[in-house]
């Protein structure tokens, strides 16, 4: 897929390569891509630095492409693709231009990842659990039932740069799933709630038969068998299949972006704690021919401004989710605990759900155990230290929102 990009110019300038253990270039090189072996002779510094540095080639030409994100324009994280567009215009200097579209902007948001590896858009946002219908393990990528092997989200990304999921990850597309794309982690926004409901839920036996939105893949899976009829459709479509009475509950993403949606205008009950999606990470695609013609900075400038958007989704997950509670809280709306019960009786349906994929998929198997493994190396430590900052909050703010139904 032809891009048409020519280095008009090089500046000769060596810029220290900190990948932090990204080994996504398409080089097999990280240190170099030039083929120089030295980048100090020009840089005009009498510093010789430590470590490996690339000589980066500065072009002329500017690289204008669309973005097709998996959220409605309403949509906080649809705003923050919009910031990760300009972010990479300012660092590229104007060089790369992207036109950000909302879902159903080019094509439908289950539709995403088929058109990047197309070439009908170049670069896609999403959820790797949209194409669990290619495989099972998409959504262990993404936002697997209690973070797949109890991992919070920020071991889960963990994970990902320091424990061999992002290998992992880009083997789900171009070996599992068979697709030219390149995925990167890009905005973690969980954990998700549990959803609205019509009525207080004090049990399981409360939601069996429940019509329910639920995300695509493992969740809907483990909902299944815990008695809920799960149901899968794009965000837009929640309130009018509401309405309509296909469904009689759903999730969505946040407490933000399920007012956006005006799930508060349809239910009356909310429950915060989703065991479902206690991990959400969404990722950016990137069409592999149109990743690979683009020089060395361009890429570089697209994986440092996508790992901003990381801390981006964190900062804004926090401010945004805890304004919005409040509005719900004053609307009227009844912020319930998910029930004891629960936690029990769904990671004991998911344990189910992964033992039997594990059987019939050894990619499944292979990813679950890289995740086993880390799990086991570094939770015991991170349960201590979470442990500290849930002690010292409590003590400072005893109060918490939500209630426990009777």
């Amino acid at each position: 897929m032809a891009i048409g990009l020519i280095a008009a110019a090089c500046t000769n300038s060596a810029v220290g390569n900190e990948n932090a253990g990204n080994d996504d270039s398409g080089s097999d090189d990280s240190g170099s891509d030039s083929g120089s072996d030295s980048g100090s002779d020009d840089s005009g510094s009498d510093d010789d630095g430590d470590g490996d540095t690339v000589e980066l080639a500065q072009g002329d030409e500017v690289v204008e492409f669309q973005v097709q994100t998996g959220v409605p324009a309403s949509s906080v994280y649809h705003e923050l693709v919009i910031k990760w567009g300009e972010r990479i215009g300012v660092m590229s200097g104007g060089r790369l231009q992207a036109e950000v579209v909302p879902s159903g902007g080019v094509v439908g948001a289950l539709e995403i990842l088929d058109a990047v590896d197309a070439g009908v858009v170049p670069v896609g946002m999403a959820w790797s659990n949209y194409w669990t219908g290619k495989s099972d393990s998409a959504a262990l990528f993404s936002n697997p039932p209690v973070g797949s092997t109890g991992m919070d989200q920020a071991t889960s990304l963990a994970w990902m740069y320091d424990g061999g999921g992002l290998e992992l990850y880009e083997r789900l597309y171009t070996e599992e799933i068979g697709v030219q794309v390149k995925p990167l982690p890009m905005m973690p926004m969980g954990p998700d709630p549990f959803g609205w409901f019509d009525t207080p839920i004090s049990s399981v036996a409360d939601v069996q038969g429940l019509k329910f939105r639920s995300p695509p893949g493992l969740p809907g899976l483990t909902f299944d068998r815990l008695g809920l009829e799960a149901i899968a459709m794009p965000g837009g479509d929640i309130v009018p299949s509401a309405q309509s009475g296909i469904i009689e509950g759903a999730e969505w993403i946040s407490p933000a972006d399920d007012r956006a949606l005006g799930l508060s205008d349809v239910w009356s009950n909310y429950y915060l704690q989703g065991l479902h999606q206690s991990t959400d990470i969404g990722e950016l695609l990137l069409n592999l021919d149109w990743w690979n013609e683009l020089p060395a900075d361009l890429q570089e400038i697209i994986l440092v401004a996508t790992q901003a958007t990381i801390v981006d989704s964190q900062n804004l997950s926090i401010t945004v989710n805890a304004a919005a509670v409040a509005d719900y809280q004053a609307q009227g709306i009844d912020i319930w605990n998910t029930p004891p019960e629960f936690y029990d009786e769904f990671i004991s349906a998911w344990n189910e759900v992964a033992a039997e994929l594990e059987a019939g998929d050894a990619f499944f198997a292979e990813v679950r155990a890289s995740q086993q493994a880390y799990a086991d190396a570094v939770m015991p430590y991170r349960l201590t230290i979470t442990e500290l900052y849930q002690n010292i909050g409590e003590t400072y703010f005893p109060e918490k929102v939500g209630s426990d139904p009777s």
